[in-house]
């Protein structure tokens, strides 16, 4: 008999069941919930961490999937004289670029609905000392799922190795150990409404 049936829904491959169940508990918020989840999600990151003079790269929410809204957060380091970097898919040679821009630029979207700002420069990952991770759930030892294309996978690999990690999600971890491979990059911290998750 298996006596850790933890360790046994991980290797039979527990990530497309927990996504299907993220994404559902996810449609179920109101916009109104989420920006106020947002918020407090945002305050709670800028009293744990010390932003002032970094350089943070964010994610700009999809409002189609119901993501965590980080203008809250934008708007806030501004006033911490913060470096701003986001990812821009290259379409010539299909990856995502690092880009550096002025907070205060407009911004667009793009064909995958992702909001970009409207101008820019060429950067590199390695120049980011804080990245705010997007996810649809995450686990006690810092694994996480997004929403299986790679691409902040790809992201983390690029990352300098001092640079902090940090995921923002609306629910608790998962009871469960969700599968990894040898190429998936943990959080080092997951800031939720009601408290900060440390992975270190």
């Amino acid at each position: 008999m298996n006596k850790n049936p933890v360790l046994a829904a991980t290797l039979s491959g527990n990530k497309q069941l927990i996504r299907k169940k993220s994404i559902e508990k996810r449609n179920q918020l109101s916009k109104k919930t989420i920006d106020k989840y947002s918020k407090i999600i945002s305050d709670k990151l800028l009293a744990n961490f010390n932003f002032k003079d970094q350089s943070t790269h964010l994610f700009y929410q999809i409002k189609e999937n119901k993501e965590v809204n980080t203008w809250f957060l934008h708007n806030k380091l501004m006033l911490e004289n913060n470096t701003f970097y986001c990812s821009i898919h290259n379409s010539t040679f299909n990856r995502w670029d690092c880009v550096q821009f002025d907070p205060k630029v407009n911004f667009t979207k793009t064909t995958f609905k992702v909001p970009i700002p409207s101008i820019y420069k060429n950067s590199t990952y390695s120049e980011i000392n804080i990245i705010i991770v997007p996810l649809l759930a995450f686990d006690s030892v810092g694994n996480r799922i997004g929403y299986g294309k790679g691409i902040y996978d790809n992201i983390l690999s690029k990352l300098n190795t001092n640079c902090i990690k940090i995921g923002v999600s609306f629910f608790e971890a998962e009871q469960e150990i969700i599968e990894a491979t040898d190429n998936d990059i943990k959080l080092d911290y997951c800031q939720t409404t009601s408290m900060l998750h440390k992975f270190t």
